[in-house]
C-alpha cells in the first residue's frame, strides 16, 4: 500500500528553510554585532563608535582596551564614529587611529582629517619620544635625505633654534645623564660637591690640580690600569672647570681663532660638559687622536667603565660641536653599555631614555 505524503512535515521544513533564508542575510548584515556581542551590550552607549572600530579591523580585545582607556582620559564623547572612520579614508592605519584617539585634541584631529594623508607622521608616532605639540616644527625641519626618527631627535633637542637662543636649564646636574650642550646649561653657581683631586699617576697636574667628580675618577682609575696591561697609556689632561675657568678657555679661543672656529670646538661658560666634573680631555704625551692605539682601545672597551667618546664626526650633527677624539665623559657604565649596544649618541640616549622619562613624571 502506497504511503500518503507527510505534508504537515514538509510544510514544517519548507518554514524552516524560508526562516533560514530569511535570517542568513540578518546575520551577514549584523555578524558584527552578533560576534561582539558582549561589548555592544557593556557599551550600549557608545555603538556608532564600536561599529567604526571595528570597521578598522579593531579585535575585540583592543577595542575594549581603547574604550576603557579613552573613557578613563574623559575623551570618548568627544569623538565620533566620523572621525575614526575619515582617518581610516585618508589611509591612517588602526595604529595610528587609536594613537590619535588617545592623544590629539578633537582641533588636532579635525585639521588631520582635512589635510591629505603624511606618511611622516605614521612613522612618528611609532617613536616613544615624539611630541604631537612638536608636529610643525618637525615638518619645518625635516629634510628629503634625512631619516624622519633623525628630525624627531633633532627637535626634541631643540637643534633646529640657533645656538645659544632660547636655551634650557639643566636642573639635575648631579645626575650622571645630564645633558649640556649649545640649548642647555647649568647654573654659573654649580660646583660638584664630591670632586676629589687626581694624583700625578692618571692626570697631568703640572699647570694646576686637576679633578674629577669621584665615581668617574675611580672607573677612570680602572680603565688606566686594565689599559697600562695591554701597553696603552693614557692619562687626563683636563678634567672639572669652573664657569670662570671656562669663561676664560671660551674668550681665548675666540680671540686666538674667532668667534665661528671657537663656537665648534668650545662650549661658553654654562655650556661645557666640563662644569658636570665628568668630562675628562686626554692625552698621551700629545693630544688623543682617531688614529692612536689609545683611542682604539679606550672605544673598544671605555664603555665597560662607563666612558663615552662625546663628539664624533658620524654625530657632529647632534652635538653641534666638531670631533674631539681626546673628550670622553663618565655616563655610569649601564648608560655606556646601553649606547655601546645600540650604536647611539649620548643625545639619541638622552631623549629616548631620560627625556622621555621626564615628560611621563
Amino acid at each position: 500500500m502506497k504511503r500518503k505524503p507527510n505534508y504537515k512535515l514538509r510544510r514544517n521544513i519548507a518554514k524552516v528553510v524560508i526562516i533560514i533564508l530569511i535570517l542568513i542575510p540578518i546575520i551577514l548584515i549584523n555578524k558584527t554585532k552578533i560576534i561582539h556581542a558582549p561589548l555592544y551590550i557593556k557599551y550600549h552607549k557608545y555603538t556608532d563608535i564600536l561599529n567604526s572600530l571595528y570597521d578598522c579591523k579593531y579585535n575585540n580585545k583592543d577595542v575594549d582596551k581603547l574604550i576603557k582607556e579613552l573613557i578613563k582620559k574623559k575623551r570618548l564623547t568627544e569623538y565620533t564614529d566620523d572621525y575614526i572612520l575619515s582617518l581610516k579614508d585618508k589611509g591612517y592605519n588602526k595604529n595610528t587611529i587609536k594613537y590619535v584617539l588617545l592623544n590629539f585634541k578633537k582641533s588636532d584631529i579635525k585639521t588631520m582629517i582635512n589635510s591629505k594623508y603624511n606618511k611622516d607622521i605614521e612613522k612618528m608616532i611609532t617613536l616613544s619620544y615624539f611630541d604631537y605639540e612638536l608636529y610643525d616644527r618637525y615638518m619645518d625641519a625635516k629634510k628629503d635625505d634625512e631619516e624622519i626618527e633623525r628630525t624627531v631627535i633633532k627637535v626634541d633637542l631643540d637643534l633646529d633654534k640657533d645656538n645659544y637662543s632660547d636655551t634650557v636649564e639643566e636642573t639635575n646636574p648631579d645626575s650622571l645623564t645630564a645633558l649640556v650642550n649649545k640649548h642647555r646649561y647649568i647654573s654659573e653657581d654649580y660646583i660638584p660637591n664630591d670632586l676629589v683631586d687626581m694624583s700625578d699617576d692618571y692626570a697631568n697636574n703640572y699647570y694646576r690640580q686637576l679633578q674629577l667628580r669621584s665615581e668617574a675618577y675611580e672607573w677612570f682609575k680602572k680603565m688606566v690600569d686594565d689599559a697600562k696591561k695591554d701597553d696603552i697609556k693614557f692619562y687626563a689632561e683636563s678634567g672639572h672647570r669652573s664657569f670662570k675657568f671656562q669663561r676664560t678657555l671660551y674668550n681665548n679661543y675666540v680671540n686666538n681663532y674667532g668667534q665661528t672656529k671657537a663656537n665648534m670646538y668650545a662650549a661658553k661658560p654654562g655650556f661645557s660638559e666640563h662644569e658636570l666634573g665628568t668630562a675628562i680631555d686626554l692625552a698621551n704625551i700629545y693630544t688623543i687622536k682617531e688614529d692612536d692605539e689609545e683611542y682604539k682601545w679606550i672605544r673598544k672597551n671605555g664603555y665597560k667603565y662607563g666612558y663615552v667618546f662625546r663628539y664624533t664626526e658620524k654625530w657632529q650633527d647632534l652635538t653641534g660641536f666638531a670631533p674631539e677624539s681626546w673628550h670622553i665623559r663618565y655616563v655610569g657604565v649601564d648608560v655606556a653599555t646601553t649606547m655601546h649596544n645600540e650604536n647611539i649618541s649620548f643625545e639619541e640616549y638622552w631623549i629616548k631614555y631620560v627625556n622621555k622619562n621626564k615628560k611621563k613624571s
